[in-house]
């Protein structure tokens, strides 16, 4: 099957399973009725939300920066932050790729190779889901009482979960066979160096693996590991300032935010574009949990606070695509030693 056919159908699902989920959050909603419900926003809140999550992508930028540096490169911060922004916008458009748009634009502009940015990547997506399972398990545990409440009363949500039991095992052992699949052919073909293939590749995990490695080098490890805490602090923080923005939510706590942020965070990871469909669903029914009543206030929230997200990327994100030729049109970037660093004692 053609890649872009391929690509194509792949893209076509993602887009199906997040109109499917928004339909579901929505359907049966009344725009009177919800538009009544948008008109108590107190939009201030709303602004204050937008500068705190700003912020929040400037702190992404500056981490990625010190993931960067022990290899002798000394990336612009204007060209990282705006890169992170063009990625948010594309993860609106095909879910995933803004991690890999943004190594390409980086690659472009700083001469660092492309392996080497996307294993940086990787690097603070493993530092974020540390952060987000600590998070996850200290506010699920202390809410447990109130979680098992809820799945008490629903049957339907404990006959899900006994569901997942019987499968979570057989479709485990399924990955890691896939997996022990995958590395074998990996090392197959290097071995095998055919038509030079072989070389390409090692050199490309060379440099994949310089970049996963590089906390190991960190000459900043303190600030790298405040940066990752204030980017999930800001995503935390922001739900519960949401919260301040209606009259329908102003009385929940800092703990229900967190728990929102938790079980909403779940739901983006199933990949529709920017976790449309799911991050609303998810919210609606995890506010009707304290109270809120889905319709109209809790559709009103979800549809508030993940639009001004959306709003931001798509001003951002094309502004930013707009720029960065342009203040790269005279650029060269500065490379201390193009190395490996050596690994701390």
């Amino acid at each position: 099957m053609d890649g872009r056919l391929k690509k194509g159908i792949r893209i076509t699902v993602f887009f199906a399973i997040g109109v499917l989920l928004f339909w579901l959050a929505y359907r049966g909603q009344d725009l009177g009725t919800l538009i009544n419900a948008l008109e108590g926003t107190r939009w201030g809140w709303i602004v204050a939300i937008a500068i705190f999550y700003l912020t929040a992508h400037y702190s992404r930028a500056a981490r990625w920066r010190l993931l960067l540096e022990p290899f002798g490169y000394k990336p612009r911060g204007i060209n990282l932050f705006m890169s992170v922004l063009v990625m948010y916008l594309s993860n609106l458009a095909i879910p995933r790729s803004g991690e890999v748009l943004r190594c390409g634009i980086v690659s472009k502009y700083e001469k660092i190779p492309f392996a080497r940015c996307l294993g940086t990547v990787v690097t603070e997506r493993i530092a974020d889901l540390t952060i987000i399972l600590i998070v996850s398990t200290i506010v699920l545990a202390s809410q447990w009482g109130f979680v098992s409440e809820m799945i008490a009363a629903n049957p339907g949500i404990s006959e899900r979960i006994e569901l997942i039991k019987q499968y979570i095992i057989p479709i485990s052992l399924i990955l890691i066979v896939l997996a022990a699949v995958g590395i074998w052919l990996f090392r197959l073909a290097i071995r095998r160096n055919i038509f030079g293939i072989g070389d390409k590749i090692n050199g490309i995990w060379q440099q994949f693996r310089d970049g996963l490695t590089t906390i190991l080098h960190l000459k900043h490890r303190t600030l790298f590991i405040l940066h990752s805490i204030y980017i999930n602090f800001v995503y935390c923080y922001a739900v519960y300032l949401g919260f301040k923005a209606f009259g329908f939510t102003e009385h929940l706590t800092l703990i229900t935010g967190l728990m929102v942020f938790v079980l909403a965070t779940f739901g983006v990871i199933v990949p529709s574009p920017g976790g449309m469909g799911t991050w609303h669903f998810i919210v609606i029914e995890t506010l009707a949990m304290y109270g809120v009543k889905r319709d109209p206030d809790g559709r009103a929230f979800a549809l508030v606070i993940h639009g001004l997200q959306d709003i931001s990327f798509i001003i951002l994100g094309a502004l930013s695509l707009i720029l960065l030729p342009v203040i790269n049109k005279d650029y060269e970037p500065i490379v201390d030693q193009e190395d490996t660093p050596p690994l701390k004692s």
